[in-house]
Parts: structure tokens; C-alpha cells; sequence
């Protein structure tokens, strides 16, 4: 039969569904990690009813405690202070933009099931042994905000060389080419004691002696100032965040650090098998014997070398570290834009493909579901570099978060800002190409197998096949959920399967697709 007379039959049918009163898509369920499956071959995320699930967000950086030259925090901690819609200013002389419960209004229309949430470990544990129970309650309060609107959130243990307590400090110098350096985020300043001057090869803030220092101290477990390891410290650290939120299926789960630096070791990639990985079995390990019934997801990163080369040594199942199954690799990909193509030779040269098919051969070399933790670019550069992106993670089928929700500046080049809403703020405006890239069709979540996707912004159409057992009328929380932004005003057909048509407020479309048994697809008419 053809596919546009088939698309008229699923119109019929949504017409009849929709008579019924419209039915909201169930409430996020807890994930977990399954068998391989999709189109590049990786083990799934998949949710309670065994769908396939794939995470597409944008990274949220406002609750992070950014370095300012007086080592205040830029935000206030206390959840008050937002409380019946209220937003502190903005400052405007740190990377990150505050997160409001305005933000989820504007999150909805794109489209997004998922927001990587970055947090700061010195504001976590500012003092060794002490969790703030405030920042906790302010974590609380956006996670609360996410689960009203549908949101996931994977909460993100950032760093970005360290900590903000890493820094040239004033009347220090450094000998060329080294250079005097600003700090970033991280850990607090008792966790950052270093020996070494704080000073960066020509400028590159990872590249400072005192950062490699301080990874090198938490990789060796060297004692706090209280005699306690540093890994014990940030297990306990995790255990936290994980106590507070094991019960919220909301909270997709925990990435224990971001982009990890190598420390003294010498040889590319071996600190992920030698050093790295270990030191993430021991963090999940303490948090899953220390909370009963503990179910979430784990989000591992390898090293932030990979970042430059698109490559990793990844050889070693997951199952030598931890035998806990619910971990997911979460590498960083930016090629053209971090890997030393760009970076040495201001040109491109490495493949465009090359960062995520070795992220494949990593996932299955781990045995674990890959989920794409950062990707982005400047702006100037979405036309090519984030179209890119997008298109392979839909050849591929995977999920991941765009850099960045909100910035005031770029953190490493302050002329340019990567948010998908820019200043001023609130409440910010949408930065054109961002919004055709980024708000775009995909399947939240696909009954059985998804076996391929496509989403062309250029035309606004899409086309996805996938093959399931058969899922029975109106089990919303079985059912292939796919959404439709506004910019896709083509009908749309099914074959193999029951369609409904929900339209939102905003204008996009969240489509519900209930297969008969076998391949089934659903796809823009025309396309």
C-alpha cells in the first residue's frame, strides 16, 4: 500500500484517538542500560517499559561556582532566592547565565528530554567533610523544575582546570612561554592546594603544571588537609547528590567528573586505564553499596586528551572496574573546534566522522551505551560544524547535550558566546542557526529498535524506521514518542503501526506510535 494512502488512514485514526481527551506522555521512569541495538551497534539506554531512549539536550552550566577575582560565588545558593519566579541579576563578568524556573518555559518548544545540569564541587563540599545542604536544596529546586516539564536531567560534576582556587595570584609572574592564568570551576580550595606555580603553557589553561598537579593528587588519593584521601572525599561527595536524589527517576543520573586531565602520566590515553577508570569504579562502587536499591545511571568520561584527537586507547571492558551495569561512556566531541587540527594549524583536517565512530569503537570496546556529553561550536560556525554534528548523531542514533544553554561569554575566547539564547538577560533572545539545528525532529523514545533516523531542517522532514513486537493501543508509556518542533508543517504518515498526533501550545507535535509487530516507520509525507 502506498505511503501517502496509509498516511491517511493514520490521520483518521489520530483524529479518533484525539476525540478521546488528550493524554499527556507518561512521566519519566527510571533508566537503565540494556543490550546492544540502534544503528551504530551500542548497547541502549532504555527506560522502565524497555524503550529505547535517547537523551537530546543542551548543557545548563548556571549553578556553577565560576572563578571572579574576589572567590565570591556569582550566584546565591539559597532556593528563596528564586522562589515564585524570581531571578537574581545576571553577572555578566562570569561564563555561566543563572538558571530560573523561566528557563523550562523556554526549554519546551525545542524540544529537549534532557539538560546535562553541570555543578561545582566547591560548592558541594566547601569545607572537607561538610555537604551544603543549601546548594543541595538549590539543585533540588531545578531538578523540580525539570520534572514539571517533562526534562531528564544528568547531573554533571563539572571542572574546568581544577578549580576556581587555581590561578596566577596577583604580584606572582611567570617565566615565557608560560603564562599568567585566571581560574575556572571545580573543586574547592581546600581540595587545591598545589606546590607547582600557577602559570599555562602559552595561555592554554589546561596546560598549567598546578592543574596536572591536582588531577595527578586525586588519581594518587593524596590526603585533604583533614588526612582523608581525595577520592574518599569526592566519593563522598557523589554519595551526596546520590542520596539526596536515588528516589527521582527525574534525575537520569551522575557524571563523575568532567573532562578529566591526564595528571603527570605520560603516555596518551593510559591514564584512563591506569588511573581514570579505577578511580570511577571506586566512586560507583561506594555510591551503589552505600545507597540500597540504588538503580541510576552512571556517566563516564575518558580523559580530556580525546578532545584534542578524537581518539582514545579504550580497550578494557567496564566490567574490570565496577561490576555495576547501569554506566554510560559520555565522551566530549569537538572536532574543528578543539582537536589539534584547528588548534595547531587553524585549519581542518580530521575527519568530520572521526570523533563519533571512535566513540563507537570505545562504547562497544566498554560494553556500555554512549551518550555524547558536550558538543558544540561557535555559532559563526553552525551551518557546517553543528549541522554536522547533529546529522551523525542521527545516522548513529544517539543522544547528547549541545554546549551551552546560556553564556554571557565563551570562557575561552570572550568575544563570542555558544548559548542557544544569548544577552541580555532575562529573558534572552534565540540565536537564529542555533534554533534550526538544535529544535529538531527525533524519537524521545522508540518501541523495539530504532533502525535508522533522518531530520532534515532544510525541507523540515524526517523519516524513521524501526522494527518492535507488537504494542498495544494507547500505552503511552510503550509507545514510540517522537517530537515535531513547529518548523516541520508537513503531515505525517506510519506504516507498520497506529499514530497519534498531539499538538502543544507552542505548535510543535508530539507523535505517538503504537507498532503492529515488525518494521514499522513514521514519516513526514513527501519525504
Amino acid at each position: 500500500m502506498r505511503r501517502d494512502v496509509l498516511a491517511l488512514a493514520a490521520v483518521a485514526l489520530g483524529s479518533l484517538l484525539g476525540a478521546l481527551g488528550p493524554s499527556a506522555q507518561a512521566a519519566p521512569s527510571f533508566l537503565r542500560a540494556g543490550p546492544a541495538g540502534g544503528p551504530a551497534g551500542v548497547a541502549q539506554i532504555l527506560d522502565a517499559g524497555g524503550r529505547e531512549v535517547l537523551l537530546k539536550g543542551v548543557n545548563v552550566d548556571g549553578l556553577v561556582d565560576y572563578f571572579r577575582p574576589d572567590l565570591v560565588a556569582p550566584y546565591p545558593s539559597s532556593p528563596a532566592s528564586y522562589s515564585s519566579g524570581a531571578c537574581p541579576a545576571d553577572d555578566t563578568t562570569v561564563e555561566g547565565v543563572d538558571v530560573c524556573q523561566y528557563d523550562f518555559s523556554q526549554l519546551a518548544p525545542l524540544g529537549y528530554d534532557a539538560i546535562r545540569l553541570n555543578v561545582s564541587w566547591s560548592l558541594l563540599e566547601p569545607t572537607p567533610g561538610r555537604i551544603d545542604k543549601t546548594y543541595l536544596n538549590r539543585i533540588a529546586q531545578v531538578v523540580a523544575w525539570a520534572k514539571r516539564a517533562g526534562v531528564y536531567v544528568v547531573i554533571d560534576m563539572h571542572q574546568d582546570a581544577w578549580s576556581k582556587y587555581v590561578y596566577t595570584a596577583p604580584g606572582d609572574s611567570c617565566l615565557a612561554p608560560l603564562q599568567a592564568i585566571r581560574g575556572f570551576d571545580g573543586a574547592p580550595a581546600w581540595a587545591s592546594q598545589h606546590a607547582t606555580p600557577a602559570c599555562a603553557l602559552n595561555g592554554v589553561r589546561e596546560l598549567d603544571p598546578a592543574v596536572q598537579e591536582d588531577f595527578q593528587k586525586l588519581y594518587d588519593d593524596a590526603p585533604a588537609l583533614d588526612g582523608v584521601g581525595l577520592q574518599e572525599h569526592y566519593a563522598n561527595a557523589m554519595l551526596a547528590l546520590a542520596q539526596r536524589f536515588h528516589e527521582e527517576p527525574t534525575v537520569a543520573g551522575y557524571e563523575i567528573i568532567n573532562e578529566p586531565s591526564p595528571g603527570f602520566n605520560a603516555l596518551p590515553g593510559a591514564v584512563d586505564a591506569t588511573e581514570l577508570f579505577p578511580f570511577y569504579g571506586k566512586v560507583v562502587n561506594h555510591v551503589v553499596s552505600s545507597v540500597p536499591g540504588f538503580r541510576q545511571l552512571f556517566f563516564i568520561e575518558p580523559n580530556a586528551e580525546r578532545d584534542l584527537t578524537d581518539q582514545s586507547a579504550i580497550v578494557t571492558p567496564w566490567s574490570a572496574y565496577s561490576s555495576y551495569p547501569n554506566v554510560v561512556y559520555a565522551p566530549h566531541i569537538y572536532t574543528g573546534v578543539f582537536t589539534l587540527d584547528q588548534q595547531v594549524a587553524s585549519t581542518r583536517f580530521f575527519p568530520s566522522d572521526g570523533g563519533y565512530k571512535s566513540a563507537i569503537s570505545d562504547a562497544k570496546a566498554l560494553g556500555l551505551p554512549l551518550w555524547i556529553g558536550e558538543f558544540g561550536n561557535n555559532p559563526s560556525d553552525d551551518n557546517t560544524l553543528l549541522r554536522t554534528s547533529y546529522e551523525l548523531q542521527d545516522l548513529y542514533g544517539l543522544g547528547g547535550a549541545l554546549w551551552l544553554w546560556k553564556e554571557n561569554a565563551n570562557d575561552i575566547n570572550r568575544a563570542v558566546f555558544w548559548g542557544v539564547y544569548g544577552p541580555p538577560f532575562p529573558p534572552g533572545t534565540p540565536q537564529p542557526t542555533r534554533i534550526t539545528y538544535t529544535s529538531r525532529a527525533f524519537p524521545l523514545y522508540t518501541a523495539g529498535d530504532l533502525r535508522s533516523f533522518a531530520y532534515d531542517p532544510a525541507s523540515a522532514s524526517f523519516d524513521l524506521h524501526a522494527q518492535s513486537a507488537p504494542v498495544a493501543l494507547g500505552a503511552h508509556n510503550l509507545a514510540t514518542v517522537i517530537f515535531v518542533p513547529r518548523a516541520v508543517s508537513a503531515s505525517v504518515g506510519v506504516t507498520g503501526a497506529r499514530l497519534r498526533t498531539v499538538t502543544r501550545a507552542d505548535g510543535s507535535r508530539i507523535l505517538y506510535a503504537w507498532p503492529s509487530g515488525g518494521p514499522y516507520s513514521v514519516f513526514t509525507i513527501g519525504s
